[in-house]
């Protein structure tokens, strides 16, 4: 029997006193507030919908500052313009609050206000943020010629990745010159747990740093996650063999992928590598006899230049 249990049954005149429980803060309430509207994670959402018990607890943690940046990060690429309820349905952020925070981003430049549509889109500074954080990305400027021409080479997308949360996020994409395409932009996001990208970047992660990961994302999946983790373990001993992993259908039904794991040799960041497309044009035999080798070689290219220079 539980303690509780035990004071539920004890008269009230016999229970110990109660202790007071120690205050929130306003900032931790806020929090609170906003991870009740926004209710139970599920499979698929952007991590950035989630707002962990961590964020409640941490004292150093600025409610005000998450929600602004989760009103961005709301925006995709395929997207057209939002307006403030379309972005307190994305954030769970209440309306009123909403509409404080996109008039301040637009007066800082992050938004830019349709009055005509009374709309937004991402403004000049937020633009200017995003193209500064690319060009900070020094293996984008070596990756990118060779990325183009696998693409061509395979008429499929070549994508390099980056981690956002429990997400992979496009760095950078480049498309073959067939009329059917996975159409994915700098900037997409797709699952960490069931891409070859995520997988392949979750294989070059320490056994610490992978088993911490591992943890957050188990309860995404629910009761399919011993699934998923049998997938990823099978993923990371294909990098542990022959340096690329596939995923033949598990991140979309009818989506072949295959990656590599690639680590920046200078800052030691971590990304990935990834060549997919439709299933019917990338069999598995094509996928793991040409693509693989063929990612593997781009990745050796690209260490080798890091070498020289």
């Amino acid at each position: 029997m539980r303690n509780e249990d035990i004071l539920a049954l004890t008269p009230r005149s016999a229970a110990a006193p109660a202790q007071a429980k120690p205050r929130r803060t306003k900032e931790q309430s806020l929090a609170k507030v906003d991870k009740m509207r926004r209710g139970k994670h599920r499979k698929g959402e952007d991590a950035t919908d989630i707002a962990g018990d961590e964020e409640e607890q941490d004292r150093q943690f600025v409610v005000a500052l998450s929600r602004g940046l989760r009103v961005l990060s709301a925006f995709k690429a395929k997207d057209p313009t939002l307006g403030n309820k379309e972005l307190a349905e994305r954030t769970g952020i209440p309306a009123a609050t909403i509409s404080r925070l996109t008039h301040t981003l637009t007066k800082m430049g992050y938004l830019h206000f349709d009055a005509r549509t009374e709309t937004y889109d991402l403004g000049g500074s937020a633009l200017t943020l995003g193209h500064t954080a690319l060009a900070r990305i020094s293996l984008r400027r070596v990756a990118l010629p060779l990325m183009q021409e696998l693409a061509q080479r395979a008429n499929a997308n070549v994508g390099l990745g980056i981690r956002d949360r429990s997400m992979m996020l496009y760095a950078e994409t480049c498309e073959g010159s067939g009329l059917i395409g996975l159409r994915l932009f700098p900037g997409s996001r797709i699952s960490m747990a069931t891409s070859a990208m995520g997988r392949a970047y979750i294989s070059a992660l320490g056994n610490d740093e992978r088993e911490e990961l591992l943890k957050e994302l188990a309860p995404q999946y629910g009761s399919e996650w011993p699934t998923i983790r049998h997938g990823i373990d099978q993923a990371m001993r294909e990098v542990a063999q022959q340096g690329f992993c596939l995923s033949l259908g598990d991140w979309q039904k009818e989506i072949h992928g295959v990656a590599v794991p690639l680590v920046d040799p200078v800052r030691g960041t971590v990304y990935a590598l990834n060549l997919g497309g439709p299933a019917y044009l990338l069999s598995e035999a094509f996928m793991r006899n040409e693509c693989g080798p063929w990612l593997r070689e781009v990745r050796d290219k690209i260490n080798m230049v890091f070498a020289t220079e």
